[in-house]
Parts: structure tokens; sequence; C-alpha cells
């Protein structure tokens, strides 16, 4: 009876000592987890544990890919791990570990030549041999990403409930640790995102003037503002001062927004700031500008454009329209303001050789322009409703004594006018006064 007391006490022991060891491997696990937050690196770390606290030969790590719906090997240990993390891919319900993605549950297998779940084609490709599996389900919120196996007890024994038990233990700490690792990396892929849309931005913004041109003998004034629904747009506007008598004035809009209009309208003002040295009629550089566009081949994207030459030293704008909105003159004399009646034409890149007419017309001193992209009449209020032109023409007419307070006193109205709402296009506008 001393024996079978004594027994039982070494026994207890064992156990409790096993059940000790085990609780200082899941400590490790914890710590491991909260110590890196690259995914490779901490689930390698974890499973060596596993491996090691379950006594197995060979375990594995396999991740749902959403996009090809398949049970794809991230980590795998053993004589064979490296083949199997090359080769295998189950679907939903294939294999043992495919079972468990479909059915969400954890399984012992004590003899896979027993059990039809067991998916033999690594083993005939491997070589190596599989006698008994754990395998768990790898859950983040009810949500499952993945399952965890364990294969063959090195002892010779089969895995048991208890193992079972274990294991989903480690399992718990498995998904823990690839939520971590992926919540990680979606932030660090959106940072990098962020930054690169914000290089974009300062990129885009470097195209347009950083200085408008300025009259030495106050002949003119140039106010203009480009603000974009995103970080990048595909609105724009150019001023050059082609010589002491003449100012090109250039605004337009790249259908859609983001980094491909973006790009569109760089590559627009490229071609703008080059031809226009050498072409000063409106209508003809409107012409060339448009077969530019359409020979790019950019599918489904076009550009609405609106280039004036005011002509200073005779007073007169010469003016061609490609499908943008009508320009505002700002009488100085009646400080009405009304719309330059100019063809709109058809937006550059529909098709080529695409005829553009030119309108004419004087400007007196104390005159101001106003060019403005969609993005302004169309801006909502939380009723729906849009700012329209009938708003800009009412803000502008006024008597107006610099080009600055006229384009900071309609930018207030519509955004006093949208009370806050998000602005869902790019806004731009541009003022030009005849001062003498």
């Amino acid at each position: 009876m001393a024996d079978q007391i004594a027994k039982t006490s070494i026994d207890d022991i064992k156990l409790l000592k096993s059940r000790i060891n085990d609780l200082s491997s899941l400590i490790e696990v914890s710590i491991i987890v909260n110590s890196t937050l690259d995914l490779d690196q901490v689930l390698l770390l974890v499973m060596e544990k596993a491996q090691s606290v379950m006594r197995a030969e060979a375990s594995s790590v396999l991740l749902v890919n959403n996009e090809t719906d398949k049970l794809e090997c991230e980590v795998a240990l053993g004589a064979v791990g490296e083949h199997v993390r090359k080769t295998i891919r189950l679907a939903k319900g294939q294999g043992v570990a495919g079972w468990v993605w479909e059915h969400e549950e954890p399984i012992i297998v004590a003899d896979v030549s027993k059990d039809k779940r067991f998916f033999s084609g690594i083993d005939r490709k491997s070589g190596f041999k599989t006698q008994s599996i754990l395998a768990v389900p790898l859950k983040v919120q009810d949500r499952i990403i993945g399952v965890a196996e364990v294969i063959n007890r090195i002892d010779g024994r089969k895995f048991t409930q208890d193992d079972l038990d274990l294991f989903m233990t480690f399992g718990r700490q498995v998904a823990l640790a690839i939520d971590n690792a992926q919540m990680h990396q979606a932030a660090l892929e959106q940072e990098r995102l962020r930054q690169q849309l914000e290089s974009a931005r300062i990129i885009q913004q470097s195209f347009m003037p950083q200085i408008l041109p300025s009259s030495p003998r106050g002949i003119f004034e140039l106010a203009a503002k480009n603000i974009p629904a995103s970080a990048v747009g595909g609105d724009f506007y150019d001023a050059i001062l082609l010589d002491e008598n003449r100012l090109a004035l250039l605004i337009g809009d790249v259908s859609g927004k983001g980094v491909p209009a973006a790009l569109h309208m760089a590559r627009i003002m490229s071609d703008f700031r080059f031809y226009v040295q050498q072409e000063s009629e409106p209508q003809v550089l409107l012409s060339r500008l448009n077969n530019l566009v359409v020979e790019r081949g950019q599918r489904g994207m076009f550009i609405t454009l609106q280039f004036a030459i005011v002509d200073l030293k005779n007073k007169r704008m010469s003016l061609a329209n490609g499908g943008h909105l009508p320009v505002l003159h700002i009488s100085h004399e009646s400080h009405r303001a009304g719309l330059i009646t100019c063809d709109a034409g058809a937006p550059l890149g529909i098709a080529r050789d695409l005829h553009f007419d030119a309108v004419e017309c004087e400007i007196a001193a104390g005159d101001a322009l106003f060019f403005y992209t969609d993005g302004l009449v169309e801006m909502r209020n939380k009723a729906n409703e849009q700012f329209s032109l009938d708003r800009l023409l009412a803000v502008a007419s006024q008597k107006w004594r610099a080009a600055d307070a006229l384009l900071s006193a309609v930018l207030e109205s519509v955004r006093d006018f949208s009370d806050h709402e998000p602005q869902h296009d790019d806004l731009t506008a541009m003022a030009f006064m005849l001062k003498a």
C-alpha cells in the first residue's frame, strides 16, 4: 500500500511538473507574441515552442488566402518543412486542415491511415510518413484565418484530449500573433501609402506656379488656389508671362481623381508649357494638345481645358474653350459679373483633329476675370444643393479692388455654403484683374 501511495505521489508530481512546464511555455509564447510584430519571425518562434511542448516531429501553420480561397502554408517545421511550405495549397474541406477550416472545429487524427480526411499527397511527394495529427482552427473574433497542426508524437504515442486542449491554447496565441502582425503590417502599409500620396501631392503642386507672374508696372494682378478632393487630383492651372504685353492663362480638369488623374495632369501641363512658347493662338494650341492626349490613348480619360491670352497693351483677351465652364467677366463700371460667350467645344482626348473656336473680348481697367473648375459650382451642402453658377455670379457681382480679394470672397462663400460637407471633387479657381 505504501509503495502504491508513493507511486501515486510521484505520478502526481510528474503531472504537476508537466503542467508547470506547459504553463511556463505558454508564458514564453505570450512574451514572444508581444516582443515582435514581424509575422514570419513570431510564427516561427511560437511554432518551435509548440512543437517542443507537444513533443511532435513536425508542425505547420496554414493561413487562408482570401484571394485564392485556399489554405497556404506560412510556416512548416520538421524534416520536410521547406518542401511543405512551398507546395501545400488546400481547398476548403481538402485534407485534415481543410476539414478544420470548413467545420471550424479542432480534431485529433490518431491514425491517418484510417481517416479518409487525410490528404496523402504531401507524404507521397516528400517521403515523410504522417501517422497522427492534431489540428486546430485559428480564429480572430469568430473569423477563421487559418489552421495550426502538429504531426506525430516523437515518443510514438497517440495524441490525447489533454494534448488537444493544450494545443488549442497555443492556437489562440498563434491567432493573436497573426492578428497583431497583420494589423501592424496594414498600419505600416497605410502609412507608406500616405507618405507616397503626400510625396505625389508635393510633386503635383510643384507643377503649378509656385509664384504667379506679376507686373513690375502694376498693370495686372493674379490670384489662384487649387484644393484637391484627395491627396492628389486632376485639376490644374497655369499662368505664364510670354512677354511684357502678353499673359497666358490656363485652367483645366482631368476626368477622375487620384493618382491617374494627377499623372495625366502633369503630362498636359508639361506639354502646355512647351507648346505655348511656339503657338500663341489659343484655338490652335488646344487642337495640338488634343491630338497629343488622343495619341497617348489613355482610355476613358479626357480633359476640359480653357486657355486665354490677355493682351495687356491693347486690353483684349483671346479665349478658346475645350468643354470647360465659361469664364466670368466682372465689369468695374457696372460691378456686374457676366459670362463670356464662347463655343465650349469638346473636351480634349475625345477624338483627333477637333476644331476649336476662339472668342475675343475687351477688358477695361479695373475689370476682373474669374476662371474655375466644376468642383466649385458643384460643391454641395447638407441639403444636397449645389453652390451653382447663379450663386457664383451673385458673389462675384461687386466692385473688386484686388484679385486676391475676389478669389478669397468666392472660396469663403463656397465654404460657408457647404457647411463642412465632404468635398467630392477637386476645386480650382483663378482670378485676374487688369489694374491700368
